[in-house]
This record gives structure tokens, sequence and C-alpha cells, in this order.
């Protein structure tokens, strides 16, 4: 077991003193005791002690279990996506009429705008460059207008993921236990949120098909079994709570879903006539929501139209006043204070708050109102993560990533220790709303069924994959 350094200690401290830094320089000697007065002056110490202390250790015993990787099936992929990749580039091509190099946002402005001739109106230029930016904001306005798009997408995700994650992991495997061992850091978000390296979990797309393919690769040791618990819409229960919203209230109370109850309201249709599309507009717009997208910005991430979204989320602050009062509440309280604090004391500062600028000063704003809620997540997360290598420590938790716990246990203790951690996870911080964790199990990361339900076979190629994540 790894013993945590007083520098380490230190950095924590300098960390939550303010976490917007990027560098954080401690010193020796006497830089200890100016840093605890300082976290008892912010009221922080409790944060560092019961937090993110205890959590120090916890960290550092995951990243010394490590998880196993399957080798061959990330050597398989690979060889599959760079078969596809080959085929986009020369369909590429085909379309364009030309060879270029498709990674040179200076050669496909070139050909997108210039040989092919597709509109560059409403598209954002390059400040550097000053042309037409091929960013995938911008590329995302282009659907449709052009069949080069969609294969300039897949091109894309497929060469990122290629070189980000399939690629290099089987790298990353140490020769001695023959497991990943990735790095999480407590001190890089802001939010308090966790963050991993080498490689960045965090990032592993969690709702596309080929993320599930590099997830498919995260398996357990023969006569174990992966075991996964997620919260489920841990952040708009917390802004349920925090807003003292008595309709999100009501709704998290009798145990609806919530997108359907939003969607219910929003379209005025009964909760039982709610559409997919329906669901997942409500979707879109109840995250939008807790971080602050305006009308142009939902319009932006789905298929709305401008005046659409904004009708929409008129009707949604219609339902859910309470939420609007205090999200309003909020704005007001960091312009006035230049900081935001969580209900446990977390503080995040905001100097862009004063910023003569609109678009920077309105995005502190959409992060200030974020920052109670995300930062809470963050913590309730932690405090379970804490209690849970505590009291069941034999459960070998081995992954973090978002609001989702996973570890490795043997297959016939699935269960039980299932039933434990979910009992932690949802016990760990009260709520005016229920917390929920959902608990799943399976061979890999990307294939994982409910407790009881048939595990699903190794199946799917380079290009499909299951979707468990709801």
């Amino acid at each position: 077991m790894k013993k945590i350094s007083s520098k380490d200690q230190a950095l924590i401290a300098a960390y939550l003193l303010n976490p917007g830094q990027r560098n954080y320089e401690v010193g020796d000697s006497g830089s200890w005791a100016r840093l605890a007065r300082q976290l008892e002056e912010k009221k922080l110490m409790r944060i560092f002690q019961e937090i993110e202390l205890p959590l120090m250790q916890v960290l550092k015993n995951m990243e010394g279990r490590g998880i196993k990787l399957d080798l061959a099936w990330l050597i398989d992929l690979s060889k599959k996506l760079g078969k596809r990749i080959d085929q986009l580039i020369k369909q590429i091509h085909k379309l364009a009429g030309i060879e270029f190099n498709i990674s040179s946002p200076k050669q496909l402005q070139e050909v997108l705008f210039e040989k092919l001739r597709i509109p560059t109106e409403n598209l954002r230029k390059n400040k550097k460059s000053g042309g037409v930016s091929t960013a995938a904001g911008e590329l995302e306005k282009m659907r449709g207008l052009h069949p080069i798009i969609e294969l300039i997408f897949e091109y894309r995700e497929l060469t990122k993921l290629k070189s980000t994650y399939v690629d290099p992991l089987p790298e990353l495997v140490s020769k001695s236990d023959h497991r990943l061992h990735t790095s999480y850091s407590q001190t890089v978000a802001a939010t308090g949120r966790l963050s991993s390296s080498n490689p960045n979990l965090q990032n592993i797309p969690i709702r596309s098909d080929l993320g599930n393919q590099v997830r498919k690769a995260f398996i357990a040791e023969k006569g174990n079994i992966l075991l996964s618990l997620d919260y489920s819409q841990i952040e708009l229960r917390i802004a349920a709570s925090l807003s003292g919203d008595l309709e999100m209230i009501k709704i998290f109370q009798h145990g609806q879903d919530f997108h359907s109850a939003t969607a219910a309201r929003i379209f005025g249709v009964k909760e039982a006539d709610v559409t997919p599309s329906q669901r997942r507009d409500a979707k879109t717009i109840n995250f939008s929501i807790l971080y602050g997208v305006s009308a142009f910005g939902l319009s932006e991430r789905s298929d709305m139209q401008r005046a659409e979204a904004a009708e929409y989320i008129k009707k949604y602050y219609e339902a859910f006043h309470q939420l609007k009062a205090y999200i309003a509440s909020l704005i007001q309280l960091v312009h006035k204070d230049g900081l935001m604090t969580n209900p446990l004391g977390r503080i995040r500062y905001f100097p862009d708050i004063h910023s003569s600028n609109f678009a920077i000063r309105s995005a502190a704003e959409r992060q200030a109102v974020n920052m109670s809620i995300q930062s809470l997540a963050a913590d309730i997360m932690k405090m379970a993560m804490i209690e849970i290598e505590k009291e069941i420590p034999e459960a070998n938790m081995l992954l973090s990533v978002h609001d989702e716990l996973v570890f490795e246990v043997k297959k016939d203790k699935a269960g039980k220790y299932a039933k434990l951690i979910k009992k932690i996870m949802e016990s760990v911080y009260k709520l005016k709303v229920p917390i929920e964790a959902d608990a799943k199990i399976g061979e890999n990361w990307a294939e994982m069924s409910a407790i009881g339900a048939r595990l699903p076979g190794r199946q799917g190629s380079a290009s499909g994959g299951e979707n468990t994540k709801s």
C-alpha cells in the first residue's frame, strides 16, 4: 500500500483553497501551517479531513489494483478500425475528387469550401487563420449539405479512438501483473470531479457503439466478474433537492421516469403517450438547463429550431418554476460574491463573472450554476468510495468514471456485494429525493446486465455493440 506524502497533502490543500488554478506550488517547512490556517478560515478543513484526505488512499489502492485487458480483442479491433479508416479515406478522396490530408484543417477547408463549395453562412471563422472553422461544432452545422460530411465525422471518430485508446492501451499494461493501472487526480477539475490519465477513462465515449468496443476490452480475471454501480440521474436529483422544486421532488419521490415526466409537461401529452423522440428531446433539455444552455445552445445540440428551443425552455420553467428561481438566485449570488460554494462548503471562484465581455461573463454564469450541483455530485461519489473501501475492501474497487464505480468480484459473491455497495451509495448523503444506484454485472465493461438477468454473449464487431447506458 502506497503512503500519502506530506507534499501530496499540501497539494490537496492548495487545490481546495483555489480549485481554478492550473498548477499548485507547495513549498516545504512552514507552508503546511499556512495552508491549514487558510483551510480553517475558509471552512474547508472538514472537506480536507473527511473527504479529500481519506480519498487519496482509496485512489492509491485502486491504482494499485488495476484492471485486466483483453489484448487479443484490442489487436483485432485495431485491425478492423484500420481497415475501415482506409476505406473511408478512399471514399472521402473520391467524393472530393482529389487526394488530401483529411486531418489537416487547412486542406479540409480548401476541399469543403473552395472545391466542393459547401455554403459557409453561419459558420465560425478560425481566429488564427481567418478561414472557416472545420471544428466539430461547425462541421455539425454542415450535416446533410454533402455526403462527404458524414464520412469525415466517422473518419475523425475512428482515428481518434484508434490513436487514443485502441493502439496505446496494450502499451500501458504492466509487465509485472499484466493489468492496466490508470492514474487518478483530485486536483484537475475545478468542480471536484476526479480525473484520470494513462489512460483518461473519462473520455471513452459512453453512448457510442465504438466507445463500447473499447470498453469490451476491460475484463475480469477468470473466476471473477465485473460489477458496476451507477448513480441514476444524480445531478437532476440534486437540482430538485437544492432548489426545493416541489414538482421535481414529486416526480422523483413517486419513482417516475424523470425524462418522460418532463416530456409530458413540455409537449402537453400524457406520460404514457410520450414518444422515444420526445423523451430524447426532454433528456437533452433537462441536462442543458443544468448547464445554463440558452435557446441557441439547445438548438445547436439538438434538432430543434431556435424559436422551438426557446418555447420548450419557457414551458420547462413554467413546469419547474422553483428551479428557475433557484438558478436566478445562484447567478445573483455569484455576481455579488465572485464565488460559489456547495452544501458541504467546497468553493470555486469565478473571476470572469465581472468581465465586460458578454460571452465570457455568460460562460462564468453557466459554470457557477452548475458548480453547486456538479460538485455535490462529485462529493457524494467520493464519500461513497471512502465508505465502500472502509466497509468492504474485498469488493476490489477498480474504476471510478463519472457517476459509475466498477468492481471485480468473485462470481458467486456478485449479488451480495451489489446489495451492500448499493446500500452505501444510496445512503451516504441525504437529499430531499431518493438517491438511486443501478447495479449491473458482466464479463466485460461494455456488456453488462442487471443482476439476475441473462448475461449477453461476447458479440459485436468493430462498428457495433450494445449500449447499456441509459
